[in-house]
């Protein structure tokens, strides 16, 4: 097995078909479906099953498709290695969410580069939330950052913390006096929400359901951003992060913790097995950052 055959059987992959990966690989297509068919002599299976319209990848296949991966980035971690002159400068791939990108991830992200210099942090956002743990499954990304608990997918987590949502309020509401509001003083009124392909949106309508709470939806907002605007604009209230809360606070919003309270654990997850230099450094880094151990 060579490198070269295992990139040509991802571009496969992710093209889905030899001619568009061919094409996308600036290769001769029978050049490619050679390697491959060496590649899966080599393995002892077949990949794909070639049917009349095109390729359909097998169970073998779906199951190569992680470590597949993995291989990749492995040499490409040697190689920047190697280009580094031996120094710490590789590369780490996190996939998460943008609510646990905000919070904890850019103050772990940054706190981790002022240790580590040398190294190079993607992060990568999934289409929805739901998909960032078949990043992780796939092999996509080595290390994702998410909210607890895991469908079961067979990955390992490490739990880190745990995130609190509060509510904010246009300025001059009166919530009473108080210090945590009541998810019932909700009912009936008009809120701001995210997608529903967000973990946050599901969340919250299930403790709405669960206290028998109705809310109408004024604004459905994708730019987390401008959620707090929406607040300050009169819009209506919104859940927003704790941390998000204190500053929507200073610019005159009203803002309150819940009752009940609103908190979900959150952690990193990967695949079982041995990690990449730079992953193995992220999780110690993140633990002792977090104070999970």
């Amino acid at each position: 097995m060579d490198v070269r055959q295992v990139s040509y059987f991802l571009a496969v992959v992710e093209h889905g078909g030899f001619g568009r990966a061919a094409s996308a690989l600036e290769v001769a297509q029978p050049t490619l479906s050679q390697s491959v068919r060496a590649l899966e002599r080599e393995l002892g299976a077949d990949l794909f099953h070639r049917v009349s319209h095109g390729v359909v990848l097998s169970s073998a296949g779906r199951a190569f498709i992680g470590p597949a991966r993995q291989v990749l980035r492995g040499i490409a971690a040697a190689r920047q290695s190697v280009d580094s002159g031996g120094r710490s400068g590789l590369s780490l791939d996190l996939v998460t969410v943008p609510v646990l990108a905000v919070h904890p991830g850019a103050a772990l992200v940054g706190s981790f580069l002022r240790a580590n210099p040398t190294m190079f942090v993607r992060i990568d956002e999934p289409d929805t939330d739901d998909q960032l743990h078949l990043l992780v499954r796939d092999g996509q990304s080595e290390l994702g950052l998410s909210h607890l608990p895991l469908p079961h997918l067979g990955l390992d987590v490490i739990e880190l913390g745990v995130q609190e949502l509060w509510l904010a309020f246009p300025p001059g509401t009166d919530v009473g006096t108080d210090k945590a509001v009541p998810l019932t003083r909700l009912d009936g009124r008009d809120v701001i929400g995210v997608p529903r392909s967000s973990w946050q949106r599901g969340f919250v309508e299930r403790a709405l359901r669960d206290q028998g709470v109705r809310t109408r939806l004024a604004v459905e907002a994708a730019p987390r951003e401008a959620v707090v605007p929406l607040v300050l604009g009169g819009v209506g209230a919104a859940f927003v992060l704790r941390e998000s809360a204190e500053t929507a606070a200073g610019l005159g919003a009203v803002v309150r913790p819940t009752d009940p309270p609103l908190r979900q654990a959150y952690g990193l997850v990967h695949r079982p097995g041995p990690l990449s230099t730079a992953t193995r450094a992220f999780v110690a880094h993140a633990r002792a950052f977090c104070g999970s151990g």
